[in-house]
């Protein structure tokens, strides 16, 4: 309850402070993070961009755009951006382009460099250099287009308070950079951070090197939702920045049904003794014998990485360890939520057919005494 409550306050926060920016990326709202989308899966983004703006260049009306990603080999995404066209300045599209250097684990952060804004239209210089009469002068968020955009991020999933958490920090060049004398201090540099205090609905907050930005996004299965808010620094002013408003309401939808694996890494999946507490760590086909689960046999040629994390009869697993969202159910131990579905299932029916086999066993003993004392009395 405490966690839905801290939705409903921050959601209704939000809504007021609302100047919202388009999103740049397909991870937060204009910084990317680490995560790439998994082989043969595709995001597809629809956004309704509204903006009336008087600073620092004054234009008003919807400009809608579409973005789309795909992933190839679990190593690199491919993005495209196409839309923002205001009247008299060129149509804006590019291409981006990110690849995964290091996998992410319960204990390393992933880590990924990318170029945003490939054979975008707007020059690769400082929009302060340009003039009237240029491609883009006229256009309010020139900044944001600025092209070939070199970057390099790192992002790490973590349970905070209870609930699930990403954090974003990386650094990058050209839109990344802000044009004010107070962003220059920071040099490219960008963060963001994403919680979760309810399934399905996270809530988003960055600085992108130039605006400090925050969102919301709700999934249902394979689609999203989500708005944002752009520069919220400017309500503070009172230069006719504050008057500044901008909406940006956006729809997505992941096909995945061809793809092995998922954008973000199930962390669950990487647990080692070093991360459980005197726990072991039991190859299939053995039989642990303090826990006295039995795990059936397979083929010995099944990898290394095969492994199931069983924990000894009497013993806890650490609290730390950190939990990947949606994978820890009401009454399951920490050590099974760290299995994968399909191992919890299996664990569950062994227990069953290890109570039926000791009912049976039961019987068998008794048939056995029956047989015994029959014996005795026939001699």
């Amino acid at each position: 309850m405490k966690k839905v409550i801290l939705s409903v306050i921050v959601v209704v926060a939000m809504f007021g402070l609302l100047e919202a920016a388009p999103f740049q990326t397909l991870g937060m709202l204009r910084t990317p993070d680490a995560y790439v989308l998994p082989h043969r899966a595709a995001e597809f983004m629809l956004v309704g961009y509204y903006r009336d703006v008087a600073l620092p260049v004054e234009n008003d009306g919807l400009s809608p755009y579409l973005m789309a990603g795909v992933g190839i080999m679990d190593r690199v995404e491919l993005g495209l951006f196409i839309g923002d066209k205001i009247e008299g300045e060129p149509l804006v599209y590019f291409l981006n382009v990110k690849a995964k250097i290091l996998q992410e684990t319960l204990k390393y952060p992933q880590l990924s460099v990318g170029i945003d804004n490939i054979l975008s239209p707007v020059a690769e210089t400082s929009i302060e250099d340009l003039h009237d009469g240029d491609d883009f002068y006229e256009h309010p968020d020139k900044a944001a287009y600025e092209m070939l955009s070199p970057y390099a991020v790192a992002s790490k999933q973590a349970v905070v308070l209870g609930m699930p958490w990403m954090f974003n920090l990386g650094i990058g060049a050209h839109r990344f950079t802000g044009q004010a004398s107070r962003s220059r201090v920071m040099n490219g540099l960008f963060m963001s951070a994403e919680l979760s205090p309810v399934r399905d609905l996270a809530i988003q907050g960055e600085y992108d090197g130039q605006d400090v930005n925050a969102g919301i996004k709700y999934s249902y299965k394979n689609w999203g939702f989500r708005v944002g808010a752009q520069a919220l620094e400017d309500l503070t002013k009172d230069n006719g920045y504050e008057d500044n408003l901008r909406i940006a309401f956006g729809i997505s939808y992941i096909m995945d049904q061809y793809a092995e694996a998922k954008r973000r890494p199930d962390l669950g999946l990487y647990a080692r003794d070093e991360h459980i507490m005197e726990s072991d760590i039991v190859d299939l086909g053995t039989v642990p014998e303090e826990s006295g689960v039995v795990i059936p046999p397979t083929d010995t040629s099944a990898p290394e990485a095969d492994v199931v994390v069983m924990p000894p009869a009497g013993r806890e697993t650490s609290t730390t360890t950190l939990e990947t969202p949606g994978q820890r159910e009401s009454g399951s131990s920490a050590s099974q939520a760290q299995l994968s579905p399909e191992v919890r299932d299996l664990l569950d029916e062994l227990r069953a057919l290890r109570a039926e086999r000791e009912k049976a066993q039961k019987s068998l003993d008794d048939l056995r005494a029956w047989i015994e004392q029959l014996k005795s009395e026939k001699n």
